[in-house]
């Protein structure tokens, strides 16, 4: 394989292989392009529908190769030769939060347009292509969906592998993500069963065990990193008097919102000698609005600040007092393992949806690194695909 020198974007310098070029679908804001970037790939070509999450992909990646619009619309001429195509497709319908709608719902549909896209590719169909979710992926309609959706893959020439990754390996936000991998089949040997992993948890691997008419291939991987980040790594240094930390009245009302055994949680926080922090989120229970503190020094999983119930809390106490306010964009930035020279030029809830809707920078980086380019680099097809 020949390299190509160096490539410069977005601040980054790295040694980029001809063969390791992608091509992004559902692009957000760019943070798998960061994250494959990190590991030497050149991103050739973005799409995304949303022209909020759009203006902070072109502050930090530029404009010239990003495509606005939906993907229903997207002519496969304007689509270059890539050997990767990566999607991550709306999950409104597949999301327990949401309608579970699934792949027929009116925003998760749109993972149609990409078999479309790949099949009007023909021949010159990417060598991998990969998917991320949310779990209930795997779960809607009773698994229906998801097989539908590997079958989709299998038929245009694609073997197929599913990984279960959890951002909390790499930052202290816990967000579970179903990864699937598809492969340009040669016609070689494949495994179809697969083992009980961290990677591949119980239901994913009782799912492809009992799928045996998918055209699976899955390939044994290493165990994510065990997470040891916590909350205070990302949290910003604040000075008491910043306008983010609320009032007496706003915060006396959040302790008011805690259930009897969140509330114990909050004054033991208050009563230790050193300084922590916890999340909550505000959910309805029993007809009230309740706050729920998380104090294990993880994040809950950003979501997208819809009907202002997504919006994460931050409680810092110790030393006999607490203070509370909301997370601030670049703490959301940083519990993506996006880093701080990420430029987040837009008001808070346009970067909030942003980041909710984002996938995490390193655990992309970790697929990349461990599935993606060993795959490519051991293929002997030509990068840019081959027929079905």
């Amino acid at each position: 394989m020949v390299a190509s020198g160096l490539v410069t974007n977005n601040g980054l310098q790295h040694r980029s292989d001809d063969r390791l070029t992608a091509a992004e679908f559902f692009a957000g804001i760019g943070l798998v392009r960061l994250a494959l970037m990190r590991q030497g790939w050149r991103v050739d070509w973005a799409n995304d529908i949303d022209a909020d999450k759009a203006a902070m992909y072109h502050a930090n990646f530029g404009t010239s190769d990003f495509v606005l619009g939906d993907i229903h619309q997207i002519s496969v001429a304007s689509v270059p030769d890539c050997s990767l195509y990566t999607a991550s497709f709306p999950c409104n319908d597949l999301s327990v939060a949401g309608a579970m709608g699934g792949l027929h719902g009116k925003e998760s549909s749109a993972f149609w347009g990409l078999v479309r896209i790949l099949k009007e590719k023909g021949e010159r169909r990417p060598q991998l292509v990969m998917l991320e979710n949310v779990l209930g992926f795997l779960m809607c309609d009773q698994g229906r969906d998801f097989e539908m959706a590997l079958l989709a893959l299998c038929d245009l020439g694609y073997t197929v592998d599913a990984l279960i990754l959890n951002a909390s390996s790499f930052v202290p936000q816990s967000r579970p993500r179903l990864f699937v991998v598809a492969k340009h089949y040669d016609g070689g040997e494949t495994v179809n069963v697969a083992a009980q992993t961290v990677v591949r948890p119980a239901p994913l691997a009782r799912f492809i065990n009992l799928t045996p008419h998918i055209r699976w291939d899955i390939r044994p991987m290493p165990a994510p990193p065990a997470g040891t980040h916590v909350l205070s790594d990302i949290v910003e240094d604040l000075p008491d008097n910043d306008a983010h930390w609320w009032n007496e009245e706003r915060s006396q009302y959040f302790m008011g919102q805690l259930s009897t055994r969140h509330e114990v949680a909050a004054k033991d926080m208050i009563a230790d000698q050193k300084v922590s922090y916890a999340t909550a989120f505000r959910r309805v229970r029993h007809g009230r609005s309740m706050a729920e503190l998380r104090t294990d020094g993880l994040a809950g999983c950003l979501r997208t600040p819809r009907g202002g119930s997504g919006r994460q809390i931050l409680f810092k106490a110790g030393k006999g007092r607490y203070q509370v306010r909301l997370l601030t964009a670049r703490e959301c930035a940083r519990l993506q393992g996006a880093p701080d020279d990420f430029k987040i030029p837009v008001p808070l809830n346009q970067a909030l949806f942003g980041f909710g809707d984002a996938v995490c920078v390193p655990v992309v980086e970790w697929i990349t690194k461990y599935y993606l380019h060993p795959v490519l680099v051991a293929c002997d097809a030509r990068p840019t695909g081959a027929a079905a």
